[in-house]
């Protein structure tokens, strides 16, 4: 069974879900994630080609330009469900929270080989946040999609044989204040990024479109 759904909406108007087999047909992801500014991307992208020598690694470096924190996973789809899109783009719009500061102080694997970034104190601010983009997916049609847990990390590259065996080791801190969050749709295979929605986060604890 898929850990996620599809998503439709029928000829009544109603939105459905539908969990179905794996298809390796599906190129299409759909995420909502913060992406990291070019001023934090461009040199950690450098320290973890550093990291991949260091550690005789020999996976595939995700791109600076599509460093990210994977926030709610909207589905795999075989071509992109533009209703979905809508309504991502709406509950996004509606999202309201502050900036805020995260600190990533660990190099540690993760699910899939993943060589990832993590926080040792788990980011509070981070998980406040996910906890209030959550509560307003939870009153969308998108609820279904929600996880019952959230374990911030970035990812810099994957390799499955190798990463696995690393321990887990502590980091000079790299931190930043997220100003806005995304909505993605990754092409799966071809290393490609579009973006659907940006939003601002501004002070007064409520979000502004920034498209």
């Amino acid at each position: 069974m898929n850990e996620l759904p599809s998503f439709g909406i029928g000829k009544n108007g109603q939105t459905f879900f539908r969990w179905d087999e794996p298809d390796q047909r599906r190129n299409d992801r759909l995420f909502f994630a913060i992406l990291l500014e070019s001023t934090i991307a461009t040199p950690l992208a450098l320290r973890a080609a550093s990291w991949q020598r260091e550690l005789g690694l020999r996976g595939k470096l995700i791109a600076a330009k599509q460093l990210h924190i994977s926030l709610v996973g909207l589905g795999d789809h075989d071509g992109l469900p533009m209703s979905l899109v809508e309504a991502a783009c709406r509950a996004g719009g509606l999202v309201q929270a502050a900036s805020f500061n995260v600190s990533f102080d660990r190099l540690s694997a993760f699910g899939g080989g993943a060589l990832v970034l993590r926080g040792s104190d788990g980011i509070p601010p981070l998980q406040t946040f996910w906890r209030s983009l959550g509560a307003t997916l939870a009153d969308s049609p998108l609820k279904p999609f929600l996880a019952n847990s959230f374990e911030p990390h970035v990812t810099l590259l994957r390799d499955r044989t190798r990463v696995a065996k690393l321990g887990e080791r502590t980091i000079e801190p790299i931190g930043w204040t997220v100003r806005d969050f995304v909505l993605v749709h990754s092409f799966l295979g071809q290393g490609r990024y579009q973006l659907y929605g940006r939003w601002r986060l501004s002070g007064q604890d409520d979000a502004v479109a920034a498209m």
